[in-house]
């Protein structure tokens, strides 16, 4: 099969043994930028790779602030160590604050409300006591 290169002539062949997954993963992407070849999908995806990633979130600047002082403390080797611990430490808080503090939380408002409507019961009987 003949491909419409837009490149100058290549320089190498590289013969790649791709498994059926990968091959339709391939012919996806092909399809999704519009390539007119498997080799044209394979070079489009490195000059993907030169360029650097878009994709990132970018953090606000007080939150920043804080992951570069984690660095410079030595918590972390790199912001990216940074942010997976900042990430860990605050699920395993969420994780111990909805799994252990906040049933006891529920608990502790059943428990007033249910004094509340005993003193509320209490008053009204006493009421009902002091009319007759």
């Amino acid at each position: 099969m003949a491909s419409a290169r837009t490149t100058g002539s290549a320089d190498r062949f590289l013969g790649v043994r791709l498994s059926a997954e990968e091959l339709d993963r391939l012919d996806r992407y092909r399809a999704a930028i519009g390539s007119p070849s498997r080799s044209e999908a394979v070079r489009a995806l490195l000059r993907a790779s030169e360029r650097p990633a878009t994709g990132r979130e970018e953090l606000p600047v007080g939150l920043h602030e804080q992951v570069e002082t984690l660095v410079e403390d030595g918590w972390a080797k790199s912001t990216d160590e940074a942010l997976t611990l900042a990430l860990t430490l605050g699920l395993q808080e969420m994780s111990r604050l909805y799994g252990e503090r906040l049933p006891n939380l529920r608990q502790h408002a059943r428990d007033g409300a249910e004094r509340r409507k005993a003193r509320r019961s209490a008053e009204r009987e006493g009421r009902g006591l002091l009319e007759r």
